[in-house]
């Protein structure tokens, strides 16, 4: 965990405090579980394993909430052009804040929808996207895209709408042409799943 960055948080909780006509008050508790430490250690896991295959790649990270998946992965590439995209319009505002010096790009973009054309695309949150979108996405990225995605079996939270029993699941969902990583993550309460490859 990134010490300026966590300071930045409690930061970014006084200004949204002080600018409740712009920001609703549950967003508060957006920046609290956006940085918990099982954030920090889920996406670095994901940066740890994606690493090996990332060159002078353009990398989209969907659904990108705060924007702590591209922060890491800018710690490690100084040079990859890195969009961080959310459908919630919140999500730009704070993560400029959090990361305004990392040359890091914020859009505000629905995936399914408009998917974009990149060399890497992330998604830390499948759990989120019901199966058919997800099918959508990756039947519409060009081929031979590198993706990282990540589910977990953690079925408690209400829009949690596609998560999988385990890890075969997970891959069977993602039907990859190529698979170049595979495993699991286990946490108190859920396990998070990773696979790693090609569309």
């Amino acid at each position: 965990m990134d010490l300026d960055i966590l300071k930045r948080g409690f930061k970014l909780v006084e200004y949204i405090y002080d600018n409740a006509d712009k920001f609703p008050t549950h967003r508060v508790k957006e920046v609290g579980n956006g940085l918990s430490e099982k954030h920090w250690i889920g996406k670095q896991w994901l940066v740890d394993e994606l690493s090996p295959y990332i060159f002078n790649h353009n990398i989209h990270v969907a659904a990108g909430w705060l924007g702590l998946t591209s922060y890491l992965l800018r710690k490690e590439f100084s040079n990859n052009k890195i969009i961080n995209s959310d459908r919630d319009a919140g999500c730009k505002d704070m993560g400029e804040y959090l990361f305004q010096e990392h040359d890091i790009s914020f859009e505000v973009r629905d995936t399914v929808i408009n998917v974009p054309i990149c060399d890497v695309y992330i998604n830390t949150s499948i759990e989120h996207i019901n199966q058919l979108s997800v099918e959508h996405i990756l039947q519409s990225l060009k081929p031979k895209t590198i993706v990282a995605l990540q589910s977990n079996n953690y079925y408690k939270v209400e829009d949690h709408v596609n998560c999988c029993k385990d890890l075969q699941e997970f891959k069977d969902k993602t039907n990859l042409s190529k698979v170049y990583y595979i495993g699991e993550m286990p946490f108190e309460n859920h396990d998070r799943y990773m696979i790693i490859g090609e569309v």
